[in-house]
């Protein structure tokens, strides 16, 4: 009997599916892909009810994609043929000059809302001197290095308009990183975060709009802790080629800090969680990742001044310059703290600076600024 080729091609791929499937089923299970930062799916539930309500069918296409044997060969393969096909970006991100993957930026929604949310929170206690500083991210600084087709919204409109509606005083960034932004790496080349560069040079302009005198950047002892960072913009793209980001650590003196994690119950004595390091999220090397209330004490501090920061994950790089200028810093992230801050404020009586750090191309979607109270 001669067989179509349709047919030959059908039972071919009846035939390699068939092969995946007696692998699937006797290889380990892999938990973790340390290249997408994620857990993956090893096992599925089977019921009749979950099979006619197609949830079995679903889970268990996603068991396959997870663990689908030489699963990230597979992924940087057709991240690079997208790219010889002159594909520009995957998963939201650009794929830009210089090894850097650029994360794209969209209109935003909620500007408005932003603006009332803010002005009313600084209103209840206005007794405190707020700032504002809203971080203008890599695809602004690093807009010469986007491929050429590429479309984005102007984040300094956004800065501009959020600026000239907030009731209180703000810090514009764009100046000083784009002067800088030749001499130093402020932004990862695969992740979403600044640098430690970055996060100095906004600190010198925090310090210059507080009538603070900044630490000069050659004073500091600066320390690469390691040169094997992949980000979160590597995990997107499976663009597994790319060469890794270099860690900095800034150091100044050596302070005695308390630095206390009030939900954990937890006090150490430094900025850094050394174990990240030899993981894969190893921005979370600053400051134990994220957590709703770090209170940090510096007893080498002979002033009595305290700042509240409420921020996002920007800030967690941000923070170990300030800690040589005040004596006790209280950081609030307001996606995980659910009790009133403004309260907390109230409670702590010494407190007469306060800061909102947030990148803008995130801000817009947070869920932790619209729900402060």
């Amino acid at each position: 009997m001669k067989l179509s080729i349709n047919k030959i091609i059908t039972l071919l791929i009846l035939f390699i599916i068939s092969i995946f499937s007696i692998v699937l089923f006797f290889k380990e299970k892999k938990e973790f892909s340390p290249n997408e930062n994620r857990y993956l799916k090893t096992k599925v539930e089977f019921s009749i009810e979950r099979l006619l309500n197609k949830k079995f069918i679903s889970d268990f296409e996603n068991l396959l994609n997870d663990q689908f044997p030489l699963r990230d060969n597979f992924i940087n393969i057709k991240t690079s043929v997208d790219k010889i096909l002159g594909k520009e970006d995957q998963q939201g991100v650009y794929f830009s000059k210089n090894g850097y993957l650029i994360e794209k930026y969209n209109k935003p929604k909620n500007n408005d809302k932003l603006i009332n949310k803010l002005n009313k929170f600084a209103s209840e206690v206005n007794y405190v001197n707020f700032n504002l500083m809203l971080v203008p991210t890599s695809i602004t600084i690093n807009y010469n290095l986007l491929p050429k087709n590429a479309i984005t919204y102007n984040q300094m409109d956004t800065i501009k308009y959020i600026y000239d509606n907030i009731n209180f005083d703000t810090i514009n960034l764009y100046d000083t990183f784009n002067e800088h932004k030749d001499d130093y790496q402020l932004f990862y080349k695969l992740d979403h975060h600044w640098t430690s560069y970055g996060a100095y040079y906004a600190y010198s302009e925090y310090c210059n709009h507080n009538n603070i005198t900044p630490i000069k950047l050659g004073h500091f002892d600066i320390e690469e802790v390691s040169n094997s960072f992949y980000g979160t913009l590597y995990s997107k793209t499976g663009d597994y080629f790319k060469k890794p980001d270099s860690i900095h650590k800034f150091s100044y003196g050596n302070p005695e800090l308390d630095v206390e994690y009030v939900y954990e119950k937890k006090i150490t004595h430094s900025l850094y969680e050394e174990k990240y390091l030899n993981e894969k999220d190893k921005y979370s090397y600053f400051l134990d990742n994220n957590h709703p209330l770090i209170i940090i004490t510096n007893n080498d501090i002979k002033n009595n001044n305290e700042l509240i920061i409420i921020k996002d994950s920007y800030a967690n790089t941000f923070v170990p310059f300030l800690v040589n200028h005040y004596k006790k810093i209280h950081i609030i992230d307001p996606r995980f703290y659910k009790m009133s801050i403004i309260e907390y404020i109230k409670e702590n009586k010494s407190i007469r600076d306060g800061l909102f750090l947030y990148n803008v191309n995130t801000i817009d979607n947070d869920t932790g600024i619209f729900s402060i109270r």
